[in-house]
């Protein structure tokens, strides 16, 4: 669970909730489109998108390489189980509850 202003930005609510996979193991079916930008730590994010409905199908990010982060809602699925950290705590939003037993961390991966 990621409450950074590109992740809020990018889910439209605020936070972003991901599962990271290796990029190896995935594979994206069907077209999609990227938007690539620089985050507000001069870091390079890339999303991808059905370009028919707009959701965002997954996303890559320059601080992660090999890996690919498929939102948790695209599962769609209530069972998902809850996030296990929560990162850059300073821009989440007070009433945001975290769950129990979920690293915490005030400023993302590496500060």
């Amino acid at each position: 669970m990621c409450h950074c202003a590109d992740c809020q930005r990018r889910s439209g609510s605020p936070f972003g909730m991901a599962v990271w996979l290796m990029e190896t193991d995935v594979t994206i079916i069907g077209e999609t489109r990227a938007f690539v930008h620089v985050s507000d730590k001069g870091r390079e994010l890339t999303n991808r998108f059905c370009p028919n409905c707009g959701s965002t199908i997954c996303f890559t990010a320059a601080i992660n390489p090999g890996l690919i982060a498929i939102p948790a809602g695209l599962f769609a699925d209530p069972n998902t189980p809850p996030p296990m950290r929560s990162v850059f705590e300073e821009r989440r939003h007070p009433w945001v509850a975290i769950p129990d037993g979920a690293v915490r961390l005030t400023r993302g991966r590496d500060g």
